[in-house]
């Protein structure tokens, strides 16, 4: 039974259904933006299953949470108090994740730091100088996606993480982003195929190959940025080819086997037999984000000002300017 507020109308009392958090976190995301386009963008996901989750959560409640109009979407009667509600409880939730986890480290002058799969070595060039500038102070890396470091930043599970360049999160997670690199990108090949022994790839002559991809959802994001700078170059991938989220080198055992190509870093070619690494023509470059604990600790401070002076002196923006986005901008 569901204890009812000032005004609330008497059905959330009977509302026995088992919602999921994902349903909830689906919810809050529309009815903050009001757009089920940027909604999706938001959650790193594609409309159609937003859409879909939203339906079946308003058949399971029994009430209609949106209506929706070719031109607009707007929040019902009925959806306004579980929108208020369901912040809370995900807070809460968010919170007692984040507390738990800090409880398990014994240790209080740990900073953990996340990283993307694209990542790991400028993470670990950070992680080296820090310890260098503050050997008392301890830190644990994490290897998660792009939503997952960004959702755990803001909630202080993570002290920083490098992530994906992604729309408005500094308002959208309550963390501080600064540009921090442009990471080339390269086009993983077998090294049977005729373009391996060539200095370039054309972006035309990949897209035409079927591209490994990393399976839906966890890869969603960095799939849909491929998908447009591929777009944006004139082609599509036509043919492409989904692994799981294993370790780098277990995701290009079907690039060494001839049946795919594959974007990488150049650090996950180096010593994986069988597979070359080949700049593209026109260059390519990831935009990889600095996301950081909002209002900053000490230690935090001193991991972001290391991070800044390393990008700064090795020159690892080439297509960005360094910026640096606030919660409140």
């Amino acid at each position: 039974m569901v204890a009812l507020g000032c005004g609330e109308s008497q059905y959330w009392a009977a509302v026995d259904a088992a919602i999921e958090l994902r349903q909830l976190r689906y919810f809050v995301a529309v009815a903050e933006e009001l757009h089920f386009g940027r909604a999706a963008e938001r959650l790193h996901m594609s409309q159609s299953p937003l859409s879909r989750t939203i339906r079946e959560l308003e058949r399971d409640l029994g009430v209609v949470l949106f209506v929706r109009t070719t031109r607009r979407v707007e929040l019902t009667a009925a959806g306004s108090p579980l929108l208020e509600r369901s912040r809370r409880a995900l807070a809460e939730i968010d919170g007692a994740i984040a507390e738990v986890r800090r409880s398990a480290e014994p240790v209080d002058d740990v900073l953990a730091v996340g990283y993307g799969p694209f990542s790991g070595a400028v993470v670990a060039r950070i992680v080296d100088a820090v310890a260098r500038a503050h050997p008392g102070l301890k830190l644990r890396l994490e290897e998660e996606v792009t939503p997952d470091l960004l959702r755990r930043v803001g909630v202080q599970d993570l002290a920083a993480a490098t992530v994906m360049e992604s729309p408005a999160a500094a308002r959208r997670h309550n963390v501080r982003v600064d540009a921090l690199k442009d990471e080339p990108l390269l086009a993983a090949l077998p090294a049977t195929h005729l373009l391996a022994r060539e200095r370039s790839v054309p972006i035309g002559a990949f897209a035409a190959e079927c591209v490994l991809l990393l399976r839906e959802p966890p890869g969603q994001m960095f799939n849909d940025w491929l998908r447009a700078v591929i777009r944006a170059h004139g082609f599509e991938l036509e043919r492409t080819m989904t692994t799981a989220s294993a370790p780098w080198d277990r995701r290009l055992v079907n690039v060494a086997s001839g049946e795919a190509v594959a974007v990488v870093v150049s650090e996950w070619a180096e010593s994986m037999p069988n597979v070359v690494a080949v700049p593209f023509d026109p260059p390519l470059s990831f935009p990889t984000d600095l996301a950081s604990r909002w209002p900053p600790t000490t230690a935090v401070e001193a991991l972001v000002e290391t991070a800044l002076r390393l990008r700064d002196t090795e020159g690892w923006l080439t297509q960005r300017s360094a910026t640096t986005e606030l919660p409140e901008d």
